[in-house]
């Protein structure tokens, strides 16, 4: 029998990152570990189908073996219902029909929720009504920006142990450097006397999620015009330019690491925005810059990008990219990292008690 971790959580509150940081300790305690993403949702389209990016990563990174169909055999877009609430049996067959093949030969299961534990909920597709039918323990991710995470981690713990879901406990992630102390010393009291078990709380490491210029590239299918070489820099927000290169400067300088958005006939612009260090720039309306800018990028080592979009469309295609962890350049540094923090912020130790206790069950 294969033992299930369903990991669910807040929107953006970084269960991917956690399912990654699961699969790489428990793989390097030489158990066979497997991931599966029932319901995934996905902002783009590739031969007709929404592929959920963070499946993606996770077969790239940890080179899984199963098709992505399997790995996630159910994958939305924004507007869901209609289709959801007609194939909901074929749906639901699917789902256990891939899960099935999945946990074959594993030890342990990583299952990756949805957005938010509700998704799905008037559907009978939600992750409670999942975990139940996997058998799962469920861990809950809590983003922890203030004292609100508490509120949150309890409403969503009741609410799940409410609809019959085996919660294990709760990990408080994304915490700001100045939230720290009061996450773990305040909030965390309070969840235990609430009778919450907190697995960890976890400082904010942004540069796991934080995307860099090649997912920026692979997003908007732009044409690197120059500094090819630098497509792993992190790019920290954007900024879009279209006021005058007076006006322009007071915010390029406050703008390193971030991408820097205008038009390619914008060279007074560009030329300046160069000097202040940004991690790209990106030239919509497929409109090619002067030589002379081609130039200035390359030398300098500085992205330089160009789109068909405009500037509008540009922005709202690179809004799927927040809060996820993205898989260039897989990041031996990103895995790297979700090993450090795995070991240093979250008790996996306890984590992996309720393994050993379901193998001593199942002997």
């Amino acid at each position: 029998m294969v033992y299930t971790l369903y990991i669910t959580g807040t929107k953006f509150s970084g269960k991917t990152a956690l399912c990654l940081g699961l699969y790489n300790v428990f793989n390097e305690m030489g158990m066979r570990v497997g991931y599966f993403k029932p319901i995934g949702q996905g902002h783009k389209m590739v031969e007709g189908k929404y592929i959920d990016p963070d499946v993606t990563m996770m077969k790239e990174v940890i080179g899984l073996m199963e098709p992505i169909e399997e790995l996630c055999p159910v994958v939305i877009g924004s507007r869901y219902l209609d289709i959801v609430s007609k194939d909901y049996d074929s749906l639901k067959a699917r789902i256990m029909e891939c899960y099935e093949k999945v946990k074959k030969n594993k030890d342990i299961l990583i299952i990756e929720a949805a957005h938010t534990p509700e998704l799905l909920y008037c559907s009978n597709l939600d992750m409670a009504t999942l975990s139940k039918e996997f058998g799962a323990k469920v861990i809950l991710s809590v983003k922890g920006d203030d004292d609100t995470s508490a509120d949150k981690a309890m409403l969503y713990t009741n609410y799940l142990v409410q609809r019959g879901v085996d919660v294990l406990g709760i990990i408080i992630n994304f915490v700001p450097f100045q939230q720290l102390e009061r996450m773990r010393g305040v909030v965390s009291e309070v969840l235990c006397k609430c009778k919450v078990n907190v697995y960890g709380v976890v400082p904010d490491h942004r540069e796991l999620t934080l995307p860099t210029v090649q997912d920026v590239v692979n997003a908007l299918d732009a044409e690197v015009l120059a500094g090819k070489g630098s497509l792993d820099r992190i790019v920290d927000n954007y900024l879009v330019g279209a006021m005058s290169p007076e006006a322009a400067m007071s915010w390029l300088r406050r703008s390193v690491d971030r991408a820097f958005i205008t038009g390619g006939d914008r060279a007074d612009l560009i030329l300046m925005a160069l000097e202040t260090k940004p991690s790209a720039i990106i030239l919509t309306g497929n409109i090619y810059p002067s030589v002379q800018v081609i130039s200035a990028a390359e030398s300098k080592g500085i992205p330089l990008l160009l789109v068909a979009d405009d500037t509008f469309t540009a922005v709202t295609k690179l809004e799927p990219l927040e809060g996820r962890v993205v898989s260039f350049p897989m990041s031996t540094r990103k895995i790297q990292l979700s090993r450090k923090i795995m070991s240093e912020y979250i008790d996996w130790k306890n984590i992996l008690e309720g393994y050993v206790d379901f193998k001593t069950r199942n002997k």
